[in-house]
């Protein structure tokens, strides 16, 4: 595979990032659906963990728990393929009340099914808490059943409900055990949940539960100790059915039923790296499958919020069914609002419109939150150009400094002396490729270091280099040409005339997608780059 990606980025400078826009959002909104194809954001979503459905007459539907009062489930409808929306209305009225969660799917004769959170107060959940499992469904042209009681006890957010080409309703939900509320004094802490599924094969009528149930050890000490939790689900063409499970360790962990998820082998832990967030898994109408995930982490602090945060969201494509994937570009940058609460890009819903582009709703928190769309042809493109017409979108800075157009560079700026500061921008993932850019260096900075990964980290995150891929050290001060040459063993880091090669620290499964600049000063001043260029194989 041939690729090649030019930028010509602007500025990096030492306001603090809660003051300045970021990423995707610096993308003016779409207007018309032919013109959609890197990510953009249409509109704030109404609330944290809403669920897309596209219909069969080419609507799409977007579910929310009605807030501020929560007893009610909503819907959205969107008839130009996402652009404009209709306010909510209702759907139907739960007995009690929700938090967030909401699953809908439109099955094949056209029926819409739903499962939903339902609170009440009681033994069997967690600390006297449950939030069970509600069903309802909404036949064509009739109306929504009254929700029911299908799976009780604490479940944590509903993330995996399909119907199979067979017909069958597949959910997937973490279950809280209540033995499981306090660590274990001796042996493995399996956390507070294990995941279990159930399934229907009478259009919801009845529901039975598969005997297995998927646990995870948890790996050392950790503020939160939730265990197997969110799992999502995908059926393959070979009939498998395929399960991602959220675990606070780095990955996701999987699962593959091999009986329309009657039975479950034990997860086994996946190349996909997660930082304590749930994956999205959706079919596009031409086969091919679109994975959404938090690839995010943080060493310095791995106790932090969600292991590492989730400032940043992923997507990958894959047209092998998942041998190979493609991709792993930010869709979704958390914008610099205050929030209480969670937080971040997680819990994302996403669905293919009509016209083949991908819509995608994710993030929690006020003013956090945003419905979004891309083509899908974007995460294969093997040319790509960045103007700085709309900012530095793939450019990011969390932590001590932010990330503003200029005149055709990057400057870095350092708070105070000391400081660890820099920038890093995210492009299509590659085993093997060549970037090459001119750097300004003046003779105060320190410590400065170009360095290759396959995740997102903080700037503010002091341990970052020494888990990247590989690390190139550049000692040289002044304006400096450099070129950073590497395959799945090697990077050739060639400065003006000098080479030298210089060993991965560790494998990446499916190449590097960040290049990231850090450095130190004993004095404030400017470190600026340009020329930029990225090519990948």
């Amino acid at each position: 595979m041939n690729r090649r990606a030019l930028i010509l980025v602007g500025g990096l400078w030492a306001a603090s990032v809660s003051a300045q826009p970021v990423g995707v959002r610096l993308r003016p909104p779409p207007h018309d659906l032919a013109t959609i194809h890197a990510p953009a954001v249409i509109r704030e979503a109404p609330t944290n963990e809403t669920c897309l459905v596209a219909r069969r007459d080419g609507a799409l539907e977007l579910y929310a728990i009605g807030k501020p009062e929560s007893d009610t489930a909503t819907v959205m409808r969107s008839t130009d393929g996402g652009l404009t929306w209709t306010e909510p209305a209702l759907a139907f009225r739960l007995h009690n009340k929700a938090y967030y969660a909401i699953q809908v799917l439109e099955a094949h004769d056209g029926t819409l099914h739903a499962v939903v959170h339902d609170f009440r107060e009681g033994p069997g959940g967690y600390r006297g808490r449950l939030w069970e499992v509600y069903y309802a469904s909404r036949p064509p042209g009739g109306e929504w059943t009254k929700p029911r009681l299908i799976v009780p006890g604490y479940i944590g957010s509903i993330r995996g409900f399909v119907q199979l080409k067979a017909g069958r309703l597949v959910l997937a939900v973490a279950r809280a055990i209540p033995e499981r509320m306090e660590a274990p004094q001796s042996g493995p802490d399996l956390g507070w949940h294990s995941t279990f599924v159930y399934f229907s094969d009478d259009a919801g009528a009845t529901w039975r539960e598969s005997p297995d149930q998927l646990i995870l050890a948890l790996n050392g000490p950790n503020a939160t100790r939730y265990g197997a939790i969110e799992p999502v689900l995908l059926e393959l063409r070979d009939g498998r059915l395929w399960m991602l499970v959220r675990d606070r360790g780095g990955r996701l962990w999987q699962s593959f039923s091999t009986d329309g998820g009657a039975r479950w082998p034990a997860l086994e832990r996946s190349p996909f790296i997660s930082s304590d967030s749930p994956a999205t898994l959706l079919r596009l109408g031409d086969g091919r499958i679109l994975l959404l995930t938090n690839a995010c982490q943080n060493w310095s602090d791995p106790r932090s919020y969600a292991m590492g945060g989730r400032e940043v969201l992923h997507a990958a494509i894959s047209a092998d069914e998942g041998r190979t994937w493609r991709g792993f570009r930010e869709v979704l940058h958390e914008p610099p609002v205050a929030t209480r609460g969670d937080r971040g890009t997680a819990y994302a819903s996403a669905v293919e419109n009509a016209a083949g582009k991908i819509v995608v709703v994710s993030g929690q928190g006020e003013g956090k939150r945003a419905l979004l769309a891309f083509d899908p042809r974007w995460l294969e493109e093997t040319d790509t150009r960045d103007d700085l017409a709309t900012g530095p979108v793939q450019w990011t800075a969390y932590g001590k400094a932010a990330v503003r157009a200029g005149s055709a560079r990057v400057i870095a700026i350092p708070i105070e002396a000391g400081e660890a500061v820099g920038a890093q921008w995210n492009f299509p993932v590659g085993a093997s490729g060549e970037i090459s850019l001119r750097i300004e260096v003046p003779a105060g900075v320190s410590s400065l270091k170009l360095c290759l990964n396959d995740h997102f980290t903080r700037l503010d995150d002091r341990k970052a280099a020494a888990h990247a891929v590989f690390v190139a050290p550049i000692t040289e001060a002044g304006t400096l040409a450099v070129s950073l040459r590497w395959n799945t063993r090697e990077l050739v880091v060639r400065v003006g005339g000098t080479e030298r090669r210089v060993a991965a620290q560790r494998p990446a499964q499916f190449g590097v997608n960040y290049l990231r600049i850090e450095f130190e000063a004993a004095e404030r001043g400017d470190v600026t780059v340009s020329d930029l260029v990225a090519r990948g194989r």
